[in-house]
């Protein structure tokens, strides 16, 4: 993922210039045609710049700005972002199909926070698949000791896991201090998937925008 992003952010490939793929080229089941996993996508698909009204390369219109930088930051969000340093720094955080890859949403939330300047908004997308829930106790795990005995070959953070319903995780954003200004549910969406294939796998998603309130004496002030 790391040498992928690096060589879509650092020039490998641009909209004058992009690289054509085959992502279905070795699927062999639920294939429709022949031909179908020859096809190719081009990367990038189109140019964010162009959509969003930015100067793009070579062009000769100056009246329109110029697109804002983008970094990349490799490594576990609450360790990079959960630092002193981030806070209040941020007017806005989009997340799609990503709160659901923490160990603790909670902590995710709270780190979100965090980094929010007051009125700084948190604009999220995506369902609650949680990528760290752990198997299932089954009747026959005495103890939870046990239990970790029998999958002590998984990652520490698979035990550490909370899989909460939305309704749950709603009720953590605004204990945080978030208000919910969006809200939108069953969200019909697909990921990584192949429009011609025979199967696929579609998520009810949640949209929601949540707001760092700014203090009354603040809006009272100004």
């Amino acid at each position: 993922m790391l040498l992928a992003s690096d060589f879509i952010l650092n020039g490998g490939c641009t909209p004058q210039r992009p690289y054509a793929i085959s992502p279905w080229l070795l699927e062999t089941r639920n294939v429709l045609k022949a031909s179908d996993p020859f096809r190719t996508i081009l990367v990038p698909d189109i140019d964010p710049a162009a959509v969003m009204g930015f100067v793009t390369h070579g062009s000769e219109n100056e009246d329109l700005s110029s697109p804002p930088e983008f970094s990349m930051a490799a490594g576990d969000f609450v360790s990079i972002y959960g630092s002193p340093n981030e806070a209040s720094r941020w007017n806005g955080i989009a997340s799609c199909f990503f709160l659901d890859t923490a160990p603790c949403v909670v902590e995710y939330l709270k780190v979100m926070f965090d980094m929010l300047k007051e009125g700084g908004v948190l604009i999220n997308f995506g369902p609650l698949l949680f990528h760290w829930s752990g198997p299932p106790l089954r009747p026959d795990d005495i103890s939870f000791e046990d239990y970790k005995s029998k999958h002590s070959h998984l990652d520490e953070r698979y035990f550490k896991s909370i899989d909460m319903p939305y309704d749950g995780v709603r009720e953590v954003l605004l204990q945080i201090g978030f208000e919910i200004v969006e809200e939108i549910t069953d969200l019909p969406a697909l990921y990584t998937a192949d429009s011609r294939s025979m199967m696929g796998t579609e998520y009810q998603c949640v949209y929601f925008v949540a707001r760092k309130p700014v203090p009354m004496c603040c809006v009272l002030c100004s």
